[in-house]
């Protein structure tokens, strides 16, 4: 749930469509590579705190060491829910499905993620923790992960919105796939 929700801050607030792209510079821990994340997400909010969203991601995976570049490429749809406390706190969960595909193989997944946002004025700040795993909880496609992002969000107009984030991706088994993510996002309201 994570993932989608977590891709985009979107601290605006406002009901309706919206659409956001988005950048991420994943720094494969232990190792020289270096995944470079385009996407694209595009969404709508709802006044009774549900949005949906759709995402589409592409991914370059530059090994180093004089390894071949690789291409991944992602597409999800995801569900989430902001639950309203009257206050400049909002906790929210999220669920997403999704496909992914790899230069060696192709997998389904799921996304389960629960977080807070604050709002303060034009800045907001969100702290998310997102699950994810394939369906087939396989340990050969190293995705499924724990992931924590921090970011913080400024609302440039009433309509654009910009955040930035960090996030850290581990596994809690002997497959290698951990990441510290530096991203930045722009959301556009409609």
């Amino acid at each position: 749930m994570a993932t989608l929700l977590a891709s985009v801050v979107g601290f605006a607030g406002a009901t309706g469509p919206y659409a956001s792209i988005t950048y991420d510079e994943k720094d494969k821990q232990n190792s020289t590579q270096m995944n470079y994340v385009y996407g694209l997400n595009v969404g709508q909010k709802f006044e009774n705190g549900f949005a949906a969203e759709v995402r589409m991601e592409d991914e370059r995976v530059e090994p180093g060491s004089g390894s071949t570049q690789k291409q991944e490429s992602l597409a999800q749809v995801k569900v989430s829910y902001d639950i309203a406390t009257g206050t400049a706190f909002t906790p929210y969960v999220a669920g997403a499905v999704g496909h992914k595909n790899k230069s060696t193989l192709d997998f389904n997944f799921w996304v389960a993620e629960a977080g807070v946002k604050a709002k303060f004025g034009d800045f907001g700040v969100r702290y998310g923790y997102r699950r994810r795993a394939d369906w087939a909880n396989s340990s050969t496609n190293a995705y499924n992960t724990d992931e924590q992002t921090i970011a913080l969000g400024y609302n440039l107009t009433k309509n654009d919105n910009i955040s930035v984030a960090y996030k850290q991706e581990r596994r809690n088994d002997s497959v290698s796939s951990e990441y510290n993510t530096k991203g930045i996002y722009y959301t556009r309201s409609f």
